[in-house]
């Protein structure tokens, strides 16, 4: 939408008025104010541009139906004229130029193939050309007489040109005014008794008015229509391109994974494969990749449509951090370059926050400065701006962002050149993406960018503080400690149930597994100690959830630690039912995030 301007401004274009930014309910002399009636969305020009466009498509043929129909309504005038004797056949002829200009201009519309482009010159020549020639018969037959059977013919004409939309507003109003002004002055200039010409004034100032409000609603209404057509056209294009993008960036990894899966097939059968690890390795990373990318794909459309709702309290940013650079400090060791995390001294500590969302946007800012930092430094800091307000700077001694790409890194799957040639720099292009949605869905979050090309970047999100301020230590997570703990996993699926049993073991757990609630309950009968840790999926099959299996635990063991580890979005009401003790992670979950839930879990 484009900014409001002058009126004179205004009425040099096609809208005229002014969009009213304010919705007047209930006031005026008939609950409601006339400015409503007047009320007109403007577009930019490009819009303005498309939206005549595809009215002008729409009205050609009832332009055509219009000027056939006038064509016709003339010549029945003069027919009946002719045949009540009031013009002799001699004065017949002076009036049929308009009939044959009608029916040109109808032919005009037929063959040209221009012709939807000309409505507007067409409709505004028809419209002048009828009026005039009612004024031109009434001022060359000059009876008084005849003035009240003329003026009614322009009825048929305001119909014509304030009930659709063939000419602009303003020229619709030049024709309207201009021409229920030109009569009764013609009329008075053959001699009409000014009281005989009162009625006309007034019924054509009427017709006028109502007809400028009709018009004003109907252009009002299309345009509203034509924003929301666009939205949804423009939303359609992007979901289109972005699926594009997202199966071209998903097959280059799916086409490594294959490659690495059928060499490490071939090694397997050698006896001796040294370079097995290697290949497992790379297929690793590879699969980290895939989870992180559909992760990031599933958090922002849960995010924009609305389906993820954040959950917000105080997060104490220090152990939020401390975290993140244990997550992080071995990838910024195998690119040699310093992660540096200064966790704050004094308070404020706490943040109001969503603590998952917060941790992946500053997760995904420290990942796009490593993988973009070339060497040097990467540093991570939280400062107080305010009374109620902390900054954290992820700032990078990497190449820096040209102006012309600011918006663009924001964009899905947008990778800069140097990435894009980078072998050692995995990833998709969508967690800045994911940054900029997930601070547009949480309360008083920031985010902005300042970079020098090659003098680094530093993103900056501004968080408000936490009512209650409660310091917490920097106490990190427990990590990698879960060896020999004994876990119950519980899920319908075989292959992930397998998958996850095979994991754990090489961890060093102990593993009892459960496909539902009679596997569980059996199992836990057999069970000699209680497990230390409870995983299971939340839909199960037979309408089993996970609330029917932790309550089957509850009831045998007591209060356990829990992780569910769910493939679909859990609605918050189901959420609210679940012990305190539990944490939700999101499939597909990679090794590390897995272990670290797993910690976590078992901390509470």
């Amino acid at each position: 939408m484009r900014i409001p301007k002058p009126l004179l401004d205004h009425i040099a274009s096609p809208a005229f008025f002014r969009q009213s930014n304010t919705h007047y309910l209930g006031r005026g002399l008939f609950g409601g104010n006339p400015r409503t009636l007047f009320a007109i969305p403007c577009f930019d020009a490009e819009s303005e541009t498309l939206f005549w466009q595809e009215r002008f498509l729409v009205l050609l043929t009832p332009l055509k139906f219009a000027l056939g129909l006038g064509a016709s309504a003339f010549t029945a005038y003069i027919l009946l004229d002719l045949h009540t004797g009031n013009i002799t056949p001699a004065e017949a002829l002076p009036r049929l130029p308009i009939v044959l200009l009608l029916l040109a201009l109808l032919r005009y519309l037929h063959v040209s193939p221009r012709a939807t482009e000309r409505i507007n010159s067409v409709a505004k020549l028809s419209a002048g050309l009828s009026a005039a020639y009612l004024l031109a018969v009434l001022l060359f037959d000059g009876d008084p007489g005849y003035y009240a059977e003329t003026w009614p013919g322009l009825l048929p004409m305001y119909f014509f040109s304030y009930g659709q939309m063939f000419m602009s507003l303003r020229a619709t109003l030049a024709f309207g005014w201009g021409s229920a002004l030109a009569m009764p002055l013609s009329g008075a200039y053959i001699g009409v008794e000014s009281v005989a010409l009162i009625p006309s004034i007034l019924n054509l100032a009427i017709v006028n008015i109502f007809g400028l409000c009709t018009r004003c609603q109907l252009e009002a209404y299309s345009r509203r229509s034509f924003r929301e057509k666009r939205k949804a056209e423009n939303s359609a294009e992007d979901k289109t391109r972005f699926l594009h993008q997202l199966s071209h960036n998903l097959r280059q990894p799916l086409q490594a994974l294959s490659c690495y899966s059928s060499v490490l097939d071939t090694a397997c059968a050698e006896p001796d494969s040294p370079h097995l690890q290697r290949i497992a390795g790379r297929m690793g990373l590879l699969i980290d990749e895939l989870n992180g990318a559909v992760n990031h794909v599933l958090d922002i459309a849960n995010l924009e449509s609305g389906k993820q709702i954040p959950l917000l309290s105080a997060v104490d940013i220090n152990p939020l951090l401390a975290g993140l650079e244990n997550q992080f400090s071995a990838q910024a060791a195998r690119r040699g370059l310093k992660l540096i995390v200064r966790l704050r001294r004094s308070p404020p500590y706490n943040v109001y926050s969503d603590a998952s969302i917060l941790s992946q946007i500053v997760g995904n800012l420290i990942d796009n400065a490593l993988k973009y930092t070339e060497r040097g430094w990467v540093v991570v800091t939280a400062v107080k701006v305010g009374p109620q307000r902390l900054k954290v700077h992820v700032c990078d001694s990497g190449a820096g962002i040209e102006d012309a790409l600011r918006e663009d890194i924001f964009k899905e799957f947008f990778r800069g050149n140097r990435r894009q040639s980078d072998a050692h720099a995995q990833g998709l292009g969508i967690g800045l993406a994911y940054v900029a949605a997930a601070a547009k869905c949480l309360p008083e979050h920031e985010l902005q960018l300042y970079s020098r090309p090659g003098r680094g970047s530093d993103f900056q999100l501004y968080l408000p503080v936490a009512a209650t301020v409660t310091q917490t230590s920097a106490v990190m997570p427990p990590g990698y400690g879960i060896a020999g703990s004994f876990v119950l996993v519980v899920d319908d699926d075989a292959e992930v149930l397998n998958a996850m049993v095979k994991q754990l073991t090489a961890w060093g757990c102990l593993v009892q597994y459960a496909s539902g609630l009679a596997e569980t309950q059996a199992a836990l009968a057999e069970n000699i100690r209680n497990p230390d840790l409870l995983i299971t999926d939340f839909y199960l099959q037979n309408r089993e959830t996970g609330h029917h299996i932790i309550a089957a635990v509850q009831a045998d063991c007591g209060p356990l630690p829990t992780l569910i580890l769910s493939a679909r979005a859990i609605p918050d009401q189901e959420k609210a039912k679940l012990p305190a003790n539990t944490l939700l992670l999101r499939k597909p979950a990679g090794a590390a995030k897995l272990m670290e839930s797993i910690a976590l879990a078992m901390a509470k």
